[in-house]
């Protein structure tokens, strides 16, 4: 039997990217996906292409910074299947940019949708991942490990996410909630390539070359794609990884050279 067949699964930050990859990987195995998104037209896209895999997608369109929309979601879960065995916190972009360029409030809204938001969705969520013994996964960032100058609130706000996922897995300990953070490196998004192409029009060089130019710079395997963030996501949420608590998993095609 499959192993998520009929398990119940909320991904924020679901519409497209990695969000997506991580509820396509679940509904291949006939879980119940519920999606959710800023985007009606993403999240119509992503929920056309799960419903002929998943037992079960539904779709809310909501911004998770919006007062009460944490508790709105979790509520709209627990009327519809009861319960929540699965939370993956992937909702979240912040701003490009050294700390010199950034306005006040890129940092507010960096801070307050990848930080606070999923921060409120995992404590709804609480009470419903703990009758399950569910488990939950957030969606860190690799410059944790190596923090650019470039990327200066993006880098605060996934080492932010480091620390408190091992705060969270502690009270994971606790109520039996199994809990674990995945760092995803430089993985080929359509956000991303937006990027690219902004980064090697300024340097007046083709997209792919500059592609693989980074590539050498990084000294990794390649790119990564969102579903292989999606794979580690899948195994964490397994009866298999349940001796992995409160771990940090770099998923970065070997980015990451500290130890």
């Amino acid at each position: 039997m499959p192993r998520f067949e009929n398990q119940r699964v909320l991904v924020t930050g679901s519409g497209r990217g990695i969000g997506s990859a991580i509820a396509h990987r679940f509904a291949q195995e006939g879980a119940r996906i519920q999606l959710v998104a800023r985007s009606i037209d993403e999240l119509e896209q992503t929920r056309s292409e799960l419903a002929p895999l998943a037992s079960e997608v539904r779709a809310m369109m909501l911004d998770l910074v919006l007062p009460g929309s944490a508790c709105q979601l979790v509520d709209e879960v627990a009327r519809g299947w009861g319960g929540l065995d699965i939370l993956v916190t992937n909702a979240g972009a912040a701003a490009q940019g050294g700390f010199l360029e950034l306005e006040d409030n890129a940092w507010a809204a960096g801070f307050g949708l990848k930080m606070f938001a999923n921060l409120r969705v995992m404590k709804h969520a609480w009470p419903l991942l703990k009758a399950s013994a569910g488990h939950l996964v957030m969606i860190g960032g690799g410059t944790v490990r190596t923090p650019e100058r470039q990327l200066s609130l993006v880098s605060a706000v996934n080492g932010g996410l480091a620390s408190l996922s091992k705060s969270i897995a502690e009270q994971g300990i606790i109520d039996g909630i199994h809990v674990n953070l995945v760092q995803p490196g430089m993985v080929r998004t359509s956000r991303r390539q937006k990027l690219f192409e902004k980064w090697s029009s300024q340097e007046g060089i083709a997209v792919d070359e500059y592609i693989e130019r980074t590539i050498r710079q990084l000294r990794v395997v390649r790119l990564g794609e969102p579903s292989d963030v999606a794979e580690v996501v899948a195994f964490l949420c397994s009866d298999q990884s349940r001796w992995m608590q409160g771990s940090i998993v770099d998923v970065d095609g070997g980015q990451n050279k500290s130890v």
